[in-house]
């Protein structure tokens, strides 16, 4: 029997949306490894990463020495979207099947001191997800910086064209991405005039140990979540640094203005710093979102944080 020309467009409508949703509920291959490790080893070598940015890898100055290269993007005719991303088979699959829950990579500020924060992304097309701490890479030198991605808490729903969580996004992963962002975070990054240094990209499991030798990089100050936030008043914010150099905190509004800063003695450990919610000049600041940043020599992490009225 042959079907009206709109009970057609309907039955075939409506197949296409079951073989669709049948296509995304079935989980892709597993292709992450607890492990991999991305070296960028060899002058060129850009290790399948790859964007809207220039990239250049010099084949020497990175975390394994003067042997060793890394990828460096920069944004330097016009300030731009600062980023990479990689969708090689090391990348693409089922990160829950493979069971890894942990990624590290080392970050340098290379060339002149910049206000990068880099965060982490990974998902889909259709279905991604960006890591809320921002890192803040030491200038000349290198640090290691870690994403928990068991944290689904402490992501952001940057692309959200199905109606699929974060933990689909992990089991369907096609590309993950390194890119410089300032919150409020979306789709669309920050533009900035700048350029950092990547090596040492790594796959983890928090229960796998990867038996991996040591390489002597830094250990950025680690700024824990705001409390409370949001925030009519005081705010606490808690931190752990690794070495004996003093601490900056930093407080931005929207708008990228410095609105507090202070600098607290060095010491390793966890300490907190009590923001009172007041500018510079003891005025109240008012509702928005705001950036911390706490940082020193060998770099640190930024975290949002939002005061209501």
């Amino acid at each position: 029997m042959l079907l009206r020309p709109s009970l057609f467009a309907r039955a075939l409508a409506g197949a296409s949306t079951l073989a669709l949703a049948v296509a995304l509920a079935a989980p892709a291959q597993a292709g992450p490894t607890v492990g991999f490790v991305e070296s960028f080893t060899g002058a060129g070598n850009w290790g399948g990463w790859d964007g809207g940015a220039d990239y250049s890898n010099p084949g020497t100055g990175g975390i394994g020495g003067a042997a060793d290269g890394y990828l460096r993007m920069a944004r330097s005719a016009a300030a731009g979207r600062l980023g990479a991303k990689c969708q090689g088979a090391d990348y693409v699959g089922d990160w829950l099947a493979a069971g890894a829950d942990r990624v590290k990579f080392s970050l340098n500020d290379v060339g002149a001191d910049q206000a990068l924060e880099i965060h982490f992304l990974i998902g889909n097309v259709n279905n991604f997800w960006q890591y809320n701490v921002g890192f803040i890479p030491p200038n000349g030198a290198w640090a290691e910086f870690t994403v928990n991605l068991a944290d689904s808490a402490n992501f952001t729903h940057v692309i959200s064209f199905d109606p699929y969580g974060y933990r689909f996004a992990l089991a369907n992963t096609d590309r993950v991405l390194i890119r410089h962002d300032k919150s409020p975070y979306g789709q669309t990054p920050d533009a900035i005039l700048g350029d950092v240094g990547i090596d040492g990209f790594k796959i983890e499991s928090t229960t796998v140990g990867v038996g991996d030798a040591p390489i002597a990089v830094g250990r950025g100050v680690l700024l824990a979540p705001p409390f409370p936030n949001p925030s009519r008043g005081g705010t606490t914010l808690a931190f752990e640094s690794f070495d004996d150099a003093p601490v900056t905190i930093a407080i931005f509004d929207a708008r990228g203005r410095a609105v507090r800063r202070a600098v607290v003695a060095g010491a390793p450990g966890r300490r907190s710093w009590a923001w009172d919610g007041l500018d510079e000049a003891g005025r109240s600041t008012p509702a928005g979102v705001y950036r911390v940043r706490a940082y020193g020599p060998a770099g640190g992490t930024s975290r949002a944080l939002v005061r209501i009225d």
